[in-house]
Protein backbone atom coordinates (compact mmCIF):
# COMPACT_ATOMS: atom_id res chain seq x y z
CA UNK A 1 0.00 0.00 0.00
CA UNK A 2 2.54 2.54 0.99
CA UNK A 3 5.02 1.59 -1.98
CA UNK A 4 1.90 2.35 -4.09
CA UNK A 5 0.94 5.80 -2.69
CA UNK A 6 4.98 6.59 -3.01
CA UNK A 7 4.91 5.58 -6.92
CA UNK A 8 1.57 7.68 -7.08
CA UNK A 9 3.13 10.67 -5.70
CA UNK A 10 6.27 10.58 -8.06
CA UNK A 11 4.35 9.84 -10.97
CA UNK A 12 2.15 13.19 -10.20
CA UNK A 13 5.10 15.35 -9.02
CA UNK A 14 7.20 14.14 -12.32
CA UNK A 15 3.58 14.63 -14.48
CA UNK A 16 3.45 18.51 -12.88
CA UNK A 17 7.13 18.93 -13.49
CA UNK A 18 6.61 18.66 -17.14
CA UNK A 19 3.48 19.93 -17.62
CA UNK A 20 4.73 23.63 -15.71
CA UNK A 21 7.78 23.17 -18.16
CA UNK A 22 5.15 22.86 -21.55
CA UNK A 23 3.63 25.83 -20.37
CA UNK A 24 6.62 27.49 -19.52
CA UNK A 25 7.98 26.71 -23.18
CA UNK A 26 4.42 27.74 -25.00
CA UNK A 27 4.52 31.22 -23.03
CA UNK A 28 8.04 31.75 -24.19
CA UNK A 29 7.05 31.38 -27.27
CA UNK A 30 4.48 33.82 -27.25
CA UNK A 31 6.95 36.69 -25.78
CA UNK A 32 9.14 36.06 -28.52
CA UNK A 33 6.31 36.51 -31.16
CA UNK A 34 5.81 39.43 -29.57
CA UNK A 35 9.58 41.17 -29.19
CA UNK A 36 9.99 39.86 -33.34
CA UNK A 37 7.09 41.87 -34.16
CA UNK A 38 8.44 44.66 -31.89
CA UNK A 39 11.46 44.31 -33.67
CA UNK A 40 10.09 44.38 -37.32
CA UNK A 41 7.65 47.51 -36.49
CA UNK A 42 10.78 49.29 -35.28
CA UNK A 43 12.39 48.05 -38.41
CA UNK A 44 9.53 49.43 -40.70
CA UNK A 45 9.57 52.79 -38.80
CA UNK A 46 13.06 53.47 -38.70
CA UNK A 47 12.76 53.56 -42.74
CA UNK A 48 10.25 56.19 -42.75
CA UNK A 49 11.23 59.92 -42.49
CA UNK A 50 9.01 62.06 -40.31
CA UNK A 51 6.83 63.35 -42.36
CA UNK A 52 5.44 59.73 -43.70
CA UNK A 53 5.83 59.14 -39.56
CA UNK A 54 3.36 61.90 -38.89
CA UNK A 55 1.18 60.90 -41.45
CA UNK A 56 1.03 57.60 -40.28
CA UNK A 57 -0.03 59.04 -36.79
CA UNK A 58 -2.88 61.37 -37.86
CA UNK A 59 -4.18 57.78 -40.27
CA UNK A 60 -3.98 55.62 -37.20
CA UNK A 61 -6.30 58.72 -34.84
CA UNK A 62 -8.61 58.87 -37.64
CA UNK A 63 -9.16 55.10 -37.58
CA UNK A 64 -9.45 54.65 -34.01
CA UNK A 65 -11.93 57.65 -34.34
CA UNK A 66 -13.84 55.92 -36.78
CA UNK A 67 -13.74 52.72 -34.74
CA UNK A 68 -15.22 54.54 -31.90
CA UNK A 69 -17.97 56.16 -33.40
CA UNK A 70 -18.76 53.02 -34.56
CA UNK A 71 -19.02 51.21 -31.52
CA UNK A 72 -20.87 54.11 -30.32
CA UNK A 73 -23.48 53.78 -32.39
CA UNK A 74 -24.29 49.57 -32.11
CA UNK A 75 -27.42 48.99 -29.94
CA UNK A 76 -27.81 46.53 -26.87
CA UNK A 77 -28.73 43.79 -28.88
CA UNK A 78 -25.95 44.59 -31.14
CA UNK A 79 -23.58 45.23 -28.12
CA UNK A 80 -25.46 41.29 -26.77
CA UNK A 81 -24.01 39.78 -29.98
CA UNK A 82 -20.51 40.65 -29.49
CA UNK A 83 -20.36 39.40 -26.05
CA UNK A 84 -21.91 36.00 -26.66
CA UNK A 85 -18.88 33.96 -26.65
CA UNK A 86 -21.01 30.48 -27.18
CA UNK A 87 -20.96 31.74 -30.72
CA UNK A 88 -17.55 31.56 -33.01
CA UNK A 89 -16.12 34.06 -34.34
CA UNK A 90 -17.40 33.81 -38.22
CA UNK A 91 -20.63 33.06 -36.78
CA UNK A 92 -20.84 36.63 -34.15
CA UNK A 93 -19.56 38.55 -37.44
CA UNK A 94 -22.25 37.23 -39.38
CA UNK A 95 -24.99 37.21 -37.17
CA UNK A 96 -23.99 41.04 -36.29
CA UNK A 97 -23.87 42.14 -39.81
CA UNK A 98 -27.29 40.81 -40.47
CA UNK A 99 -28.27 43.55 -37.81
CA UNK A 100 -26.62 46.38 -39.14
CA UNK A 101 -28.59 49.29 -40.08
CA UNK A 102 -28.33 51.38 -43.17
CA UNK A 103 -26.71 54.52 -41.76
CA UNK A 104 -24.18 51.35 -39.99
CA UNK A 105 -23.68 49.71 -43.32
CA UNK A 106 -22.63 53.75 -44.49
CA UNK A 107 -20.46 54.04 -41.92
CA UNK A 108 -18.52 51.22 -42.70
CA UNK A 109 -18.28 51.64 -46.25
CA UNK A 110 -17.44 55.45 -45.95
CA UNK A 111 -14.14 54.49 -43.39
CA UNK A 112 -13.40 51.42 -45.68
CA UNK A 113 -12.87 54.29 -48.57
CA UNK A 114 -11.49 56.49 -46.39
CA UNK A 115 -8.65 53.59 -44.96
CA UNK A 116 -7.96 52.99 -48.45
CA UNK A 117 -7.27 56.05 -49.68
CA UNK A 118 -5.01 56.91 -47.00
CA UNK A 119 -3.37 54.01 -47.76
CA UNK A 120 -3.17 55.55 -51.34
CA UNK A 121 -1.76 58.57 -50.64
CA UNK A 122 0.79 56.70 -48.09
CA UNK A 123 2.07 54.86 -50.89
CA UNK A 124 2.34 57.76 -53.41
CA UNK A 125 4.78 59.18 -50.53
CA UNK A 126 7.39 56.50 -50.27
CA UNK A 127 10.44 56.38 -52.40
CA UNK A 128 11.88 53.30 -54.26
CA UNK A 129 14.47 52.67 -51.76
CA UNK A 130 11.58 52.57 -49.29
CA UNK A 131 9.49 50.65 -51.37
CA UNK A 132 12.23 47.86 -52.06
CA UNK A 133 13.44 47.58 -48.06
CA UNK A 134 9.63 46.97 -47.33
CA UNK A 135 9.04 44.45 -49.82
CA UNK A 136 12.54 42.74 -48.87
CA UNK A 137 10.83 42.56 -45.04
CA UNK A 138 8.03 41.43 -46.02
CA UNK A 139 9.35 38.46 -48.26
CA UNK A 140 11.39 37.61 -45.37
CA UNK A 141 8.84 37.32 -43.32
CA UNK A 142 6.48 35.62 -45.30
CA UNK A 143 8.35 33.68 -47.71
CA UNK A 144 9.45 33.89 -51.50
CA UNK A 145 5.96 34.94 -52.08
CA UNK A 146 5.55 37.97 -50.02
CA UNK A 147 2.03 38.39 -48.61
CA UNK A 148 0.72 35.85 -50.56
CA UNK A 149 -0.73 32.77 -48.61
CA UNK A 150 0.73 29.54 -49.93
CA UNK A 151 -1.58 27.23 -51.66
CA UNK A 152 -1.76 23.73 -50.77
CA UNK A 153 -0.86 21.32 -53.85
CA UNK A 154 -3.39 18.94 -54.41
CA UNK A 155 -1.95 15.07 -54.71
Amino acid sequence: MMKSIKSLAIATLITAAFSVGANAQVRKGVDSLKTVHRQEHHAFRALLNDKQKAMLKENHQKQRAASTAFVASLNNDQKAILKDKALTHKERKAKLAGTFTQQQKDAMAANKAARKADRKAFVATLTEDQKSAFKKMAKERHGHHGFRQQKVQKA
